[in-house]
């Protein structure tokens, strides 16, 4: 499960996109940097059932994804093309297929092939019909499903459907927003598998899986907010959206943006991105490198420095996430004050937000001070989380099915 959504640039030429990836909450999502790479002819690409045939070059990459997986939930690359994906419900018989590529396989080949939002598109789309969709994308259980892209770049944002070998794509000239269920009407502009104004959501949704998402419940909740006068700190909120009346540390909360496990539906939002997607200056990306977006800090990135959250050694993220997730563990058994762990963050935030505006209001903003903002934030957030930190994270004690539920999860989650 998962929510992403977009801002298409408008006067200021600034594109924005987010999204929260919604997994196993004891499945870290890392946040790597992959360098761009030459490849010889001949090169297969690897991906995670399947090889493919490589290209010459793949570029460099941001990416958040699973520590299982080569395909990413979410990223950006050196183009500033950014994209996310969604598990849709479709009649395909995709949970039926054999291996091929899965979802964030197809998003992770797009970023390192496609140099627009636009092209990223048609490379989904080609690869999509060479090679097909198909495989278990579950973590500690089976699960397999179709998929949704939104691609963005600072001019751009394009929509694209899937079910199984078919599609349909869309081009959003306003705030758009996509979840859980197939979205795309009869205002596709390009299309396999059905005719020029019939209903691609119509035809191809599997209704059951689609309706127990509450996907339309959670796009709701986002298009509520999404407005063009957002920035970045608008957007951290919309992922911080919790249904009305959740109570998210003692309930599941699948139908909530900021999703909450405990319960047999609904997974929990492992990690979160926004990118503030500029085309004349240096983008900036607000990282969480942590599950749960209501208690996790969004940290600036900036291209060009591997500052945490962002690593280039996958084992360092997994352990930065680890730490942080032990924290999230320590709230849910009532062992750390949740609301004053939110008003420590939300002051950082509010500060680095203020000195990455003062940064970007230069015509040429000075690149040594933005990896030094970068730098600083990590420090202070790494200070927070030792500050609240506790070994005794794991002690939940209770009875009742969500306390069972994260006694379990915390038997199993791995410790640093």
């Amino acid at each position: 499960m998962c929510d992403t959504f977009s801002i298409p640039a408008g006067e200021g030429g600034v594109t924005l996109f987010a999204k929260n990836s919604d997994r196993s909450p004891n499945e870290p999502l890392l946040t790597i940097h992959v360098p761009g790479q030459r490849h010889a002819p001949g090169t297969q690409a690897a991906c995670t059932y399947i090889s493919i045939p490589q290209v010459e070059y793949t570029r460099e990459m941001i990416l958040c994804k699973p520590t299982w997986m080569w395909g990413a939930e979410m990223g950006v690359n050196e183009d500033r093309v950014a994209i996310g994906n969604e598990a849709v419900f479709t009649k395909s018989g995709t949970k039926r297929a054999a291996n091929a590529l899965i979802g964030m396989d197809l998003l992770r080949l797009a970023l390192e092939r496609a140099g627009t939002a636009a092209r990223a598109v048609e490379v989904m789309i080609e690869l999509l019909q060479a090679h097909g969709q198909g495989g278990n994308c579950g973590f500690d259980h089976d699960f397999r499903y179709d998929n949704s892209f939104l691609a963005a770049d600072p001019k751009e944002v394009y929509i694209l459907e899937t079910s199984g070998k078919r599609y349909a794509v869309t081009r959003a000239e306003s705030r758009c927003a996509i979840s859980n269920r197939l979205s795309i009407g009869t205002e596709h502009f390009t299309r396999a598998g059905l005719a020029a104004g019939e209903h691609f959501a119509g035809r191809f949704t599997e209704p059951v899986f689609s309706h127990f998402s509450r996907a339309n419940e959670r796009r709701s909740q986002v298009l509520a907010q999404l407005n063009p006068s957002l920035d970045a700190a608008g957007l951290f909120n919309i992922l911080r959206t919790h249904a009305p009346n959740a109570s998210e540390f003692t309930k599941a909360s699948v139908g909530s943006v900021c999703m909450h496990a405990g319960g047999a539906i609904g997974d929990h939002s492992t990690g979160s991105l926004v990118a503030v997607l500029r085309e004349q200056q240096p983008i900036t990306l607000w990282c969480t490198g942590a599950s749960t977006p209501c208690i996790a800090a969004f940290k600036p990135v900036f291209w060009g420095a591997d500052t945490p959250p962002l690593f280039t050694d996958e084992a360092q993220s997994k352990r930065h996430w680890l730490q942080r997730e032990h924290l999230h563990r320590a709230v849910v058994a009532g062992l750390v004050d949740a609301e004053a762990l939110r008003s420590r963050i939300k002051a950082l935030e509010a500060d680095w937000l203020e000195q990455e505006r003062t940064l970007m209001s230069e015509a040429m903003p000075d690149i040594a001070a933005l990896h030094a903002l970068s730098q600083e934030a990590a420090a202070q957030e790494q200070a927070l989380i030792d500050e609240f930190s506790t070994p005794e994270w794991a002690n939940l004690q209770g009875k009742g099915s969500h306390t069972r539920y994260w006694q379990r999860k915390n038997a199993a989650l791995e410790v640093i």
